[in-house]
């Protein structure tokens, strides 16, 4: 068939993984040849003064749940061939706007996350996401597929929230731009961690919530510091910042670390660290993992669920830890910042392994399910890795 017009729905472009995202395969769409729009609730015009080649809509409303008749509305005028809406929550406002729009567009979920982890824990006192699986259950089995970023993704939604796996699916990982993210890494670091080549700095970038095990990742270093010298920087903010500053002071490491918050140009950083580590609980495709090693860092992952033993194939290109084993992470970084040939190895595979995240690769993995919805309208699949 000929090439499908794509919309993609998401949240803003104010920045974050989501905008990285959205935008880098909006950018991989165009370069293949198809019409695409990226959707967001609201953008200001300096926001949209930042990608002048990106088409993008606005719906003009603050919040998801006022978007529903904007969503029925765009659908009604724009008519795409394929919606893929992301997170979660534009899942479940698309499958309820196309139904009310009544045109014949195909949604195409994507899942990002460990959605039962993620509600369960990381979201448990907020009443209206516990419900989360449950609508979940009921809404997804309407969409007309589904792209999950990791293995276990898929899995958790097929055992743990009972979703039909008759649902076309497909495992496809995040996109990366390595052009862009080579251009940015060039930018300098003037903070004097960078300036004494002696001691090594190690890099993490997460928002400061549960899911990321910052704290485990705090008594790990608090062990490697007794060993060997060593800073940390944490990129990102997030509502545990007061407890991680406090459990600092508590393990004698404060002086040790840094806490910067959210840098729009993390990538400098990245290039330049000696080691990059993902404590994380759990996690959908960590897109900072695929860029670190992207701009060629050494990487420390745990084996928790989702997609970061994707991206490193089970230990292939990074180490990979027992998670949520402060001791066992602590001798992961160890073994990389005092073995000189095992983090150079290491660094080299990255880049190989990030070349897979390509985003022109990974658009052509949208573009190719998309199209095998389109043509396929009754097939009933099993997911396809």
């Amino acid at each position: 068939m000929s090439t499908p017009k794509i919309s993609i729905l998401t949240h803003d472009i104010a920045g974050g993984a989501f905008t990285n995202l959205c935008t880098t395969l909006v950018r991989g769409f165009q370069k293949l040849g198809v019409d695409c729009n990226l959707v967001v609730l609201f953008a200001s015009a300096e926001e949209l003064a930042k990608y002048p080649d990106i088409q993008i809509v606005t719906l003009n409303v603050k919040r998801t749940i006022f978007s529903l008749g904007a969503t029925v509305r765009y659908l009604r005028e724009y008519q795409p061939d394929v919606i893929l809406p992301m997170p979660w929550y534009f899942n479940i406002v698309a499958i309820w706007a196309k139904y009310l729009s009544g045109v014949k567009t195909k949604v195409i979920l994507g899942e990002h996350n460990i959605i039962s982890l993620e509600a369960g824990i990381e979201h448990r006192d907020k009443l209206r996401l516990r419900f989360l699986p449950i609508l979940m259950r009921y809404t997804y089995p309407y969409s007309d597929g589904l792209i999950g970023v990791s293995k276990d993704t898929i899995t958790d939604l097929v055992e743990t929230l009972k979703i039909s796996s008759e649902i076309p699916m497909r495992v496809i990982l995040n996109p990366i731009n390595p052009e862009r993210l080579q251009e940015l890494a060039q930018e300098p670091v003037y903070h004097p961690w960078f300036q004494n080549p002696e001691i090594p700095v190690i890099l993490t970038t997460a928002r400061l919530a549960k899911q990321k095990q910052l704290d485990n990742l705090l008594r790990a270093f608090a062990q490697v510091v007794k060993e060997t010298p060593g800073k940390l920087i944490i990129l990102g903010e997030g509502p545990l910042r007061l407890e991680l500053e406090q459990l600092s002071k508590e393990l004698g490491i404060q002086e040790l670390v840094w806490m910067p918050g959210y840098d729009p140009n993390p990538y400098r950083y990245m290039a330049k660290c000696d080691l990059f580590v993902l404590a994380s609980a759990w996690e959908g495709c960590p897109i900072a993992l695929q860029e670190a090693m992207g701009c060629g860092a050494a990487v420390v992952v745990t084996d928790a669920p989702g997609g970061m033993k994707d991206i490193i194939d089970y230990g292939k290109y990074g180490m990979m830890v027992a998670t949520s084993d402060a001791e066992a992470l602590a001798t992961g970084m160890l073994r990389i910042l005092t073995q000189i040939d095992l983090k150079q190895d290491y660094r080299k595979q990255a880049k190989v392994r990030s070349q897979d995240f390509h985003y022109l690769h990974i658009s052509k993995q949208y573009l190719d399910f998309c199209l095998s919805v389109l043509v396929s309208p009754i097939l009933k699949n099993k997911e396809v890795v």
